[in-house]
């Protein structure tokens, strides 16, 4: 009887990883940076997720270091969705490089003129659903 309890409360542990389709379609985006044969970029594991209604936005404040050079790519689970990102300094100022949007996955380059709090910029601008789930990632070289 005692292994009977011992076997079910070693179930009771087992973990399940669930999938954030935002973050997959956001990873999927940063795969060309991630695999340039010259100097990749390096896909950090620390991400941000949410819900935003359309027009809504959220701005992620994240600390990035002088003469690193990072990519954002969000990505929004309902692929009907509009997103996009974008990068601000400590001032408010945009300072992202370049930049683009495809639908539901949209992405900023940015190279940092001074360590500092920078603001990463997400918003739905458009969605069919209530809410639209979001992802962030990032990478740097």
């Amino acid at each position: 009887m005692a292994g009977a309890v011992a076997v079910l409360l070693s179930g009771a542990l087992t973990v399940f990883a669930l999938v954030h389709d935002g973050r997959s379609f956001a990873i999927e985006a940063a795969v060309p940076q991630l695999e340039l044969k010259e100097n990749p970029y390096v896909l950090r594991e620390d991400w941000w997720n949410g819900d935003l209604a359309a027009g809504e936005t959220k701005l992620i404040k994240h600390l990035l270091f002088k003469r690193n050079e990072y990519w954002f790519w969000v990505g929004c689970s309902q692929e009907t969705a509009e997103i996009n990102v974008h990068i601000y300094d400590s001032e408010g100022v945009l300072v992202e490089k370049e930049s683009w949007q495809k639908g539901n996955v949209a992405a900023a380059r940015v190279l940092p003129d001074k360590t500092d709090s920078y603001y990463i910029r997400v918003e739905v601008t458009s969605c069919p659903d209530p809410e639209a789930e979001w992802a962030v990632v990032y990478a740097f070289r």
